[in-house]
């Protein structure tokens, strides 16, 4: 699939990370410079300090929102941290030698799944074997920043993540351009399976399709390879959690997929979509599915299911802060910090130059590049890291009792009152359901105090 940005529409890959509203048509040709730490934290002190406590010390941590709502904080890291815990990150990459993702990374486990030929792909990005670990370099930009919000390191540098001791063993499947095809994310299921992995990330939707249909042949395979290498990892005890998308989608009730196939370029067709079309991995069977919300309890924020996130009853099984740009303060803030590469990425380059009526998108903090995201891309890990802080806790408890735990441990979150759709378009006409379990934000927002607690 692409990774498509999660919070960034003009990046149209399939990764899940961007699905808000910024866009760089109307910038300049001049060159914003990136936010001070010291900017940037009085931007966020403003806007945050009265309503959330700062969750760690890290520097730049009274910008994190996300970790503050899901109370990812100083007394959960007292019970629990993800030590021992290891957490595969199907992704674009990452940046091995980036402050907040080093300590934690097992450089020795990780491997590039990216081979000769794959399309989209840069050359530097092909690996025959898991011993070439130049081919891990993020040229994207999303996978680190999803791997810092699992176990970014509490070391006096930038941000805090859910689980700061957590090992992180990247699996690259993703290209430079944010595709990741089946064969790719398929090959790391297996090899997630084979190390043992606790629990895989996968902020994506495996290309070319968004959705496959199983009534047709060529689809109907894919699907099945992607199920025949999820089974095989869950079966030696991986957990499996996915990003449910950027499309504002009903996953129970699908209608239209216009997008597909994204590869070749221009070879997709509009065609209606039924419950026998699946998106992958998100409605993969066992896989624990994460919507995604802005700053739930921000005074005058009413609509806490982010304007993107794909919704479903029996699809999502748990809700995380995905972030939301301008939906509750009015800024880029709404949306989620995390690291980015400090060699050159799409993502990096995607936000500079950037208009001056976006003061604060990316930050550097001693050396070291950070930058607000927004997506189903973004809350995934939010629950991956919560996942592990409960692995933590009860090391031989098999992924199906720690999805149970996931989604025992969440805070319920009812309906929105006066639910309104985007527009007509948008296919969440209505959120239904219970207020202890409903289609848009399935048990409630994961709370990482709770998990490690259980």
């Amino acid at each position: 699939m692409k990774i498509r940005s999660a919070g960034l529409v003009m990046i149209s890959a399939a990764a899940l990370c961007l699905g808000g509203v910024v866009s760089t048509a109307s910038a300049t040709s001049s060159r914003v410079t990136a936010a001070t730490p010291g900017e940037l934290t009085a931007i966020c002190e403003d806007l945050f300090g009265d309503v959330y406590a700062a969750p760690s010390a890290e520097p730049l941590a009274v910008c994190q929102w996300d970790m503050a709502i899901i109370d990812a904080d100083a007394s959960t890291r007292a019970i629990g941290t993800g030590e021992g815990v290891r957490v595969g990150v199907i992704d674009s990459g990452i940046d091995a030698t980036h402050a907040d993702i080093a300590p934690n990374l097992d450089l020795a486990a990780s491997c590039s799944f990216i081979r000769p030929g794959t399309p989209t792909a840069l050359p530097a990005e092909f690996a025959t074997s898991c011993t070439n670990k130049a081919a891990l370099r993020d040229f994207y930009g999303h996978g680190t920043h999803v791997a810092s919000e699992i176990a970014a390191p509490i070391n006096g540098i930038g941000i805090a993540g859910v689980a700061p001791e957590a090992t992180l063993v990247a699996l690259k499947a993703c290209t430079a351009e944010g595709y990741c095809f089946v064969d790719a994310v398929a090959a790391a299921l297996r090899y997630a399976g084979d190390q043992r992995l606790d629990v895989v990330n996968m902020s994506l939707f495996a290309d070319p399709y968004l959705y496959y249909c199983q009534n047709e042949a060529e689809q109907r395979a894919m699907l099945e390879q992607l199920k025949s290498a999820a089974r095989y990892a869950q079966q030696r005890g991986v957990l499996l959690v996915a990003s449910a998308g950027n499309q504002a989608d009903d996953l129970q009730h699908p209608t239209i997929d216009d997008i597909s196939p994204d590869y070749p370029p221009d070879s997709a067709v509009t065609r209606q979509v039924r419950n026998n079309c699946r998106v992958a991995p998100a409605e993969l069977p066992g896989v624990v599915t994460v919507s995604a919300t802005g700053p739930v309890g921000y005074p005058g924020y009413d609509m806490n299911i982010a304007d993107y996130s794909s919704v479903g009853m029996g699809v999502v099984d748990v809700t995380a802060p995905g972030g939301d740009y301008f939906s509750a303060t009015g800024t880029v803030q709404d949306a989620v910090l995390g690291a980015l590469p400090n060699t050159p990425s799409l993502l990096w380059d995607a936000f500079d130059p950037l208009e001056p009526a976006l003061p604060g998108i990316t930050v550097v903090d001693q050396g070291q590049r950070y930058g607000f995201l927004n997506g189903t891309s973004m809350s995934a890990p939010h629950a991956t890291g919560v996942a592990a802080l409960i692995i933590e806790q009860h090391p031989g408890w098999s992924p199906g009792a720690v999805a149970a735990a996931l989604e025992r441990t969440a805070t319920p979150l009812a309906c929105p009152a006066n639910w309104q759709p985007i527009d007509e378009a948008d296919d969440r006409q209505r959120c239904y359901g219970s207020p202890n379990r409903n289609s848009f934000f399935g048990a409630g927002l994961v709370n990482a105090y709770n998990a490690a607690t259980s």
